[in-house]
């Protein structure tokens, strides 16, 4: 993970999350991420950053339906860039590995569609209390080294997940690009259900039995006159959520902030 605005980081910037490089189903809410000199290491869950907890750990809600994402689309990629991504993604639903051949389309572009998207969340206050009142563990050395040291700390408190992902392949005009989806799913295997769109043959939709965590809201984590705390890291102001007016979501790395996690 590092501090990026490349858009193979920044590509689901438009829908209030930060991304998932390597899509997996591990990630969750109350996860802790350490980043130092622009490397990243997961660290282990919140509660063992804590001694002593004062209750017991903030609920984490599962699989509340993404209303603000579903049917959304992310920005457009360049296709060299997007293949490397839709590989990654398909290898994570358990298909094979793309490569960085792309002969199964001539399209210049892709863009990414989010279906059946949910998410699982913690609410922050909630979090806010618990450091609060919880007892760290002053002597962990993860501490020391990225909230007392250089480096910095962040914790999840959202993350979005879907076992489905559709593409537009698409020339640089935007006009519809071909696609080879019978190669395409010889790659990818049976493991991976490859369908295309009835009416626009240009979109193709890859789905596996598991959902893959594909992006995250998270927080940094500080010490305030010796309490762990919860800071907003804003780079462009509180982002709008996606397909809902008028409606917001917690501040988060935006812009110049923006997080990418790879997850091993």
């Amino acid at each position: 993970m590092g501090l990026c605005t490349d858009s193979s980081v920044t590509f689901l910037r438009n829908l209030g999350y930060n991304v998932v490089r390597h899509p997996n189903a591990a990630l969750k809410p109350l996860d802790l991420v350490g980043v130092q000199d622009k490397e990243s290491n997961y660290l282990g869950p919140l509660d063992l950053l804590i001694t002593n907890p004062p209750t017991t750990a903030p609920a984490v809600t599962m699989d509340v339906v993404a209303a603000n994402i579903n049917g959304q689309l992310s920005s457009k990629l360049s296709i060299d860039l997007g293949a490397n991504i839709l590989g990654s993604v398909i290898g994570a639903l358990g298909g094979g590995n793309l490569g960085a051949s792309v002969t199964y389309t001539n399209a210049r572009t892709i863009q990414f569609q989010y279906t059946d998207v949910l998410n699982d969340q913690v609410v922050p206050l909630q979090v806010g209390n618990y450091l609060r009142d919880g007892r760290v563990d002053s002597g962990n050395l993860i501490l020391k080294q990225y909230v007392l040291g250089n480096g910095d700390l962040y914790l999840i408190t959202k993350t979005a997940k879907s076992k489905k992902f559709s593409v537009a392949f698409e020339m640089n005009n935007g006009a519809a690009a071909k696609v080879d989806v019978p190669l395409i799913q010889s790659i990818a295997g049976g493991s991976v259900n490859v369908t295309v769109d009835a009416q626009r043959k240009h979109v193709v939709s890859f789905e596996g039995a598991q959902p893959l965590v594909f992006g995250f809201q998270c927080f940094q984590v500080g010490v305030t006159e010796g309490n762990l705390s919860l800071t907003a890291i804003q780079a462009g102001g509180v982002v709008a959520a996606a397909g809902v007016a008028g409606a917001e979501i917690p501040a988060m790395l935006t812009g110049q902030g923006l997080l990418f996690l790879t997850y091993n």
